[in-house]
């Protein structure tokens, strides 16, 4: 009886496939998944929490350069927040970098989706002319504000060439000194760098058109603009959403282009947020003051955080029905 039995239990136990698990095994296997979060955490804690914190403490201090170096300073509540935010120059930056989001927005948007829907279709070369789209996104953002800055040049600058050659002015326009003429360089230099990013996203959410449903409303007598506003931009409109978001947050934190290209002037007048903060900690060394902006700029940029994780949450539900 005995005999036979052992060999049952032995083909019973290979017949299962597996030996025990050993009892180190799964704490093993929880401290290597820890230890790979390890590098990423780090990251973030020295590349973003300790700046963030650092400047919050910054702008509740009473800082000089003596003081700078020794990382601490007097307590000095809320005296920079209120001396930075009655500044008329910080007032103008804020207001200005609300009109200059919006507007560059307006304008990524329009061209971005004409240029979707243009690559949409099928042409010659299709294929390059959207890959050479890219090139102004891949630019570091400092080299295109110096290009743009010999472009729009008073002397030798190719725009003045070309609109005085097309008979549109007599004379040279000085776009870095006139107030309004620098603005309205430093947002078409940012629109140029915008326009590909809302283009790819806006041409992927295009290929998710389903042809049927188009086709069936080119059927049913529906033009061109109905087939557009009644059938494509509802079905990409969470894309459309999350592009806004996304790239609210890129430009409202413009710096390098504003600094390449104009430096804040004339006078002061395309000075924002970012480059006003900038101004005020190592131009005028009043840390305070400079994180004070930056902190209220960074409260600005974390309105979209939830937004955007709103919108995504709503896009997969839609997606799952």
């Amino acid at each position: 009886m005995s005999q036979t039995a052992a060999p049952v239990r032995r083909t019973a136990h290979r017949g299962s496939g597996s030996w025990p698990p050993r009892p180190g095994r799964p704490r093993l296997h929880r401290a290597l998944r820890w230890a790979f979060l390890v590098p990423a955490v780090g990251y973030l804690i020295f590349a973003f929490a300790i700046p963030i914190v650092y400047n919050l403490v910054l702008s509740f201090e009473q800082t000089s350069p003596a003081t700078i170096s020794h990382l601490t300073a007097p307590f000095a509540g809320l005296s920079n927040y209120t001396s930075a935010l009655k500044d008329p120059t910080a007032d103008s930056a804020i207001i200005r970098t609300f009109s200059f989001t919006v507007l560059s927005l307006l304008f990524q948007f329009l061209i971005g989706f004409a240029l979707a829907l243009l690559f949409n279709l099928r042409f010659p070369l299709n294929r390059f002319t959207r890959s050479l789209i890219l090139v102004p996104w891949l630019l570091p953002l400092l080299v295109t504000g110096t290009i743009f800055k010999f472009l729009f040049q008073l002397e030798a600058g190719a725009v003045n060439q070309i609109l005085i050659d097309i008979h549109l002015i007599r004379a040279p326009i000085g776009f870095e000194l006139s107030p309004g003429w620098a603005y309205l360089t430093v947002l078409i230099t940012n629109v140029w760098i915008g326009v590909p990013f809302f283009t790819v996203l806006l041409y992927s959410a295009l290929q998710d058109v389903p042809p049927d449903l188009l086709d069936a409303a080119r059927i049913d007598g529906a033009g061109p603009w109905r087939r557009l506003t009644r059938v494509t931009l509802p079905i990409i409109r969470p894309v459309i959403e999350v592009v806004f978001v996304l790239g609210f947050v890129f430009t409202i934190k413009v710096f390098d282009v504003v600094i390449g290209l104009t430096n804040g002037g004339p006078a002061n007048s395309t000075q924002l947020i970012a480059t006003w903060a900038y101004n005020l900690s190592f131009q005028e060394f009043d840390y305070g003051a400079g994180a004070a902006m930056n902190t209220v700029l960074l409260l600005i940029a974390l309105v979209a955080a939830p937004l955007y994780i709103w919108l995504n949450r709503q896009s997969l539900r839609g997606d799952s029905l």
